[in-house]
């Protein structure tokens, strides 16, 4: 059975103390007048390891102030090993030499020093390897999830500050056409006032989604195109041809709303050269959103394309299928990616 995190910070720390005592228990009772080789490894042994272990830790505290495993992870693995590796080695033939000195009779012995290290290399460098390798994932899964954490926080804010930008940009176009119908026409200004107030609130209750499915935007572009029908009249004709089977796709809320209001703003529309936008489904993958072309003079489009570059750059979190952007000296097209919601 794995032992959790929490168990192992406490059962390791008893372990060490119950080997420590034991191996103090084996030193107090020795028997002064003999070579007892094997009772020598055991004490080795049970103060060794928990010594060891201790020195590793250190070591990884040290070395997690100077050099994190995240920046420096080749560097930090080959460190760690090595230092590891001369530590417990260290530790061993220290302990050695302490422990023939007061655990037996005879002078500690080169030959046997040279194998208790060639047999402790052995062990402690394959366990010393298993046991950062297996650190070193542990921590760059971590750093890993916590990348993942935060990149999709800053992409949630991302997506938040491109969606309020909707709120100006649809607000002060049509405040300016509001202003443009108070001055002809008072009643239908006031018309337009309640039928502009009722698709804002309708666009309101839209941000609170990252996805809308087609259907949700078909009934907010029909609430939209009767604001702009009651300024331009027979000036403007939008065509639209949906299919029933991909009205539960999903595009991003306002994205073909913004590209009615583009062509609107940029093109000049009257009734002897009337605007005409056409808004269909291609491929069953595409929403395609096209438009006469008669840009005005002092059209702005080619400064800003702000609410294009919008649409882009939302599209960009849900797929990595671009937005289309097709256009002639006759037209202006636009095919929007249709998602599948799971």
């Amino acid at each position: 059975m794995i032992l959790s995190k929490g168990v192992r910070s406490k059962f390791i720390p008893i372990l060490g103390i119950l080997m420590f005592l034991v191996a103090l228990y084996l030193l107090v009772t020795r028997n002064t007048e003999s070579n007892d080789i094997g009772g020598l490894t055991v004490v080795l042994f049970l103060l060794g390891a928990p010594l060891i272990v201790l020195c590793n830790k250190l070591i990884t505290k040290v070395l997690d102030y100077r050099l994190t495993w995240t920046i420096y992870k080749e560097k930090r693995f080959a460190l760690q090993v090595i230092l590891g590796l001369l530590i417990s080695l260290g530790c061993i033939n220290g302990l050695y030499i302490i422990l023939k000195e007061l655990y037996t009779d005879s002078a500690p012995d080169s030959l046997q020093l040279i194998l208790i290290n060639i047999y402790s290399a052995l062990i402690i460098i394959p366990t010393i390897s298993i046991y950062f390798g297996l650190k070193f994932l542990n921590e760059w899964n971590t750093y890993k999830l916590e990348a993942e954490r935060l990149q999709k926080e800053n992409a949630h804010s991302q997506m938040m500050s491109l969606r309020n930008h909707l709120d100006p940009h649809f607000l002060f176009n049509n405040l300016n056409i509001l202003s443009s119908l108070i001055d002809l026409d008072v009643a239908l200004s006031k018309k337009y006032l309640e039928k502009f107030a009722e698709v804002y609130r309708t666009i309101l209750r839209s941000k609170l989604s990252d996805l809308t499915t087609l259907s949700e935007e078909l009934q907010l572009m029909d609430a939209y195109t009767y604001l702009v029908k009651i300024r331009w009249k027979d000036a403007l004709f939008i065509h639209t041809n949906i299919p029933d089977e991909v009205k539960e796709k999903a595009i991003p809320p306002l994205a073909a709303q913004m590209l009615i209001e583009n062509a609107i703003k940029h093109n000049t529309i009257s009734k002897s050269d009337p605007l005409h936008i056409s808004i269909e489904v291609i491929d069953g993958n595409f929403l395609e959103i096209s438009n006469t072309k008669n840009i005005k003079e002092y059209s702005d489009i080619k400064k800003t394309g702000t609410g294009l570059l919008n649409i882009k750059n939302r599209y960009e979190y849900f797929t990595e299928q671009s937005v289309e952007v097709l256009e002639d000296d006759t037209t202006f097209r636009v095919k929007l990616p249709l998602l599948t919601i799971e």
